[in-house]
């Protein structure tokens, strides 16, 4: 380890317990979004970013409002780079999930007081991404404070709205419009320290099945057969719940044929080169998010719709997706007297489309990140894929080759109760970033 990334990782080391309570005091800072767009309340916590960014001595610390309310600013620290080196960004989101009434009762401690407990800093955002932007602050910091002048300018920044899809607009995406643009950026999502180069794309579709509405006292010449006279079946009534259960089983028959089919060495294969991810295998899915159905307590079910949640690989397009369950449902109509003659109706993408990322495992910064993980750890960096959606795809399609790396992990109470993020993995994750930005933007000696 040269002289500079030996100084900044003890710095690190003898610095723990003021990154603790560096991240305790930035989960207090509420910084709610409500998941659609308009709805952020990020300014105290950003107000507070800012605080600490001009404490730090940045060269330079750029505070905007990309909202038409000018109430939701972005934040950006920045140092000057002395001798045209490449340059890095690292990034993460401020806002957080709200904590509903009805969850306060399941949480261990107070979700907007951070706690440090059983080797962990539990707290709404400790994990997503609060722990992250905490580590990558303090990798800058260690930077500052030890005095090391790098070749390549870096940027430490705190994004808005990426919980509501706003990032495409008014979050990482206008860091750029900004002016604010890298040759390398990280985004700090709770990735268990892996480094995740790819991630899905996920959409909402809506199916609705036609029925016949008949009263209840009707059903059983809706489901039995009669003797010759007597109307049965669909001449009576035609249950659209029940109908509904074919498509359901359609969808989990294709889920497995989904992940047979699509194939990867970095997304949902268990991790690379070293296969030990956590992220698991099979990210392919079909998740029936909502279902309604019916008009009336007396009455047959007339109609039945589903919304359902996909998640799809970064090499297809929605639309290839959207043929396919197009052409399977209709197949399937095809087999039924009824939906035969009134065909269930396919809408989507509805309410949610967010597109994924992918970036080479060979690209030379992620190398140089996997480097520094090695250098850091002494084990080899695993390869994997972001299981989630997130901010590295706004950068990424605005020329900003981005991969997501950073403590925690989704399963850790992540959008539920008792979210945190282990401490060993907030450290380690401030060391790789610190010497990545030794290592990518080089020191002037």
């Amino acid at each position: 380890m040269d002289p500079a990334s030996r100084k900044v990782t003890e710095y690190i080391d003898r610095n723990k317990n003021r990154i603790l309570d560096f991240l305790c005091e930035f989960v207090s800072k509420k910084s709610i979004n409500h998941g659609t767009p308009g709805t952020g309340d990020e300014l105290e916590a950003q107000n507070w970013v800012r605080e600490r960014f001009q404490e730090m001595g940045y060269d330079e610390v750029d505070y905007w409002f990309p909202d038409e309310a000018q109430k939701r600013p972005n934040v950006a620290g920045i140092l000057k780079g002395k001798m045209g080196g490449r340059s890095l960004i690292l990034q993460g989101h401020v806002d957080v999930v709200p904590v509903p009434d009805s969850e306060l009762g399941l949480w261990k401690t107070d979700p907007w007081k951070g706690t440090v407990a059983n080797g962990n800093v539990y707290g709404r955002g400790a994990g997503d991404t609060k722990g992250g932007n905490t580590a990558m602050i303090w990798a800058s910091k260690a930077i500052i404070d030890c005095g090391i002048k790098l070749k390549g300018d870096l940027l430490v920044e705190s994004v808005i709205g990426e919980e509501s899809q706003e990032g495409e607009t008014i979050g990482a995406a206008d860091t750029i419009k900004r002016g604010h643009t890298a040759q390398f950026a990280i985004v700090s999502e709770p990735t268990n320290c892996e480094i995740h180069t790819e991630s899905p794309g996920v959409f909402l579709f809506e199916l609705t099945v036609p029925g016949k509405s008949s009263h209840t006292a009707s059903r059983n010449q809706v489901i039995f057969p009669q003797r010759y006279g007597i109307d049965t079946g669909m001449s009576v009534g035609v249950d659209a719940i029940s109908r509904m259960k074919m498509f359901l089983d359609l969808f989990e028959r294709l889920e497995l044929q989904w992940n047979q089919r699509w194939r990867s060495k970095v997304l949902g294969s268990g991790g690379y080169p070293v296969p030990n991810d956590k992220q698991g295998v099979g990210l392919f899915t079909i998740n029936p998010s909502f279902i309604e159905g019916g008009t009336y307590l007396g009455s047959v079910p007339g109609y039945c719709k589903l919304t359902c949640n996909v998640w799809y690989p970064s090499w297809l397009k929605v639309d290839d997706v959207i043929s396919e369950l197009r052409e399977r449902v209709h197949a399937l109509a095809q087999t039924d007297d009824w939906l035969r003659e009134n065909p269930p109706l396919l809408n989507g993408p509805v309410l949610q489309n967010w597109r994924p990322f992918k970036i080479d495992v060979d690209f030379e910064g992620v190398k140089v990140l996997a480097s520094s993980y090695e250098e850091a750890t002494g084990e080899k960096a695993t390869h994997s894929g972001f299981r989630a959606t997130c901010d590295a795809t706004w950068l990424n399609e605005n020329g900003v080759p981005a991969v997501t790396f950073g403590p925690g992990g989704l399963e850790l109470g992540v959008h539920g109760p008792n979210e945190y993020v282990p401490i060993d993995e907030l450290i380690r994750c401030a060391k790789v970033y610190a010497l990545t930005i030794v290592n990518w933007c080089g020191v002037k000696t």
